[in-house]
């Protein structure tokens, strides 16, 4: 391989991993959902409070999504998140779509899909980070069911990959990442939901 390659091939990780300098524009149309293609992940923790208040701790308004998410094992934390529509009011963000800032500069963008008593579901794509070459877009989702006099809340992630060759990495990603991540803010929103009891 030749050092004119060898360039040229650095060049190409470096702009893979550079973040942007600003938010890219979010404003199009979302990704269309599919019916299948999809892998996915599912972590759920039982919460010795009821349903309505496990979504209520869990919606609070005080709480920013940097508050709630949990992110280690080498992921970058929530930085910041800005509204682009809506203002994302708990029961009320069907439809809402915000962008989402980590403390590496990358961004994604987030769309409400359904936001009910006992289940909120939203989409995620436009990631700026080398997610982007694995993945077409997300959809995640939290069930809030009644058990044995609490809550059993549920958290799955189901990202479609780019192509399906990759699915085994992104199932690695699924597992070696964001298990550890969901496993920590469930724990986390369970310990509100039952310390505000």
């Amino acid at each position: 391989m030749g050092a004119a390659t060898i360039a040229a091939l650095g060049v190409v990780a470096w702009r893979l991993t550079v973040p942007p300098g600003e938010p890219p524009d979010y404003s199009g149309e979302r990704p269309a959902l599919v019916d299948d293609g999809y892998v996915s992940v599912t972590h759920s923790v039982h919460v010795d409070a009821p349903p309505e208040q496990v979504w209520s701790s869990g919606n609070d308004p005080n709480l920013s999504l940097e508050d709630i998410v949990q992110f280690d094992n080498g992921f970058p934390a929530v930085d910041t998140t800005q509204p682009l529509v809506g203002e994302w009011t708990p029961g009320e963000r069907v439809g809402d779509r915000r962008w989402v800032r980590f403390e590496d500069g990358h961004y994604l963008v987030e769309e409400v899909l359904a936001d009910e008593p006992d289940v909120f579901r939203y989409q995620i794509w436009g990631f700026t980070s080398v997610q982007r070459i694995a993945v077409q877009h997300a959809v995640a989702e939290f069930r809030y069911e009644p058990e044995a006099g609490g809550t059993r809340l549920s958290w799955t992630y189901s990202f479609l990959p780019t192509t399906p060759i990759l699915s085994g990495m992104v199932q690695s990603f699924l597992d070696s990442t964001m298990t550890p991540m969901m496993r920590a803010t469930l724990a986390g929103l369970r310990d509100h939901a039952e310390a505000t009891t």
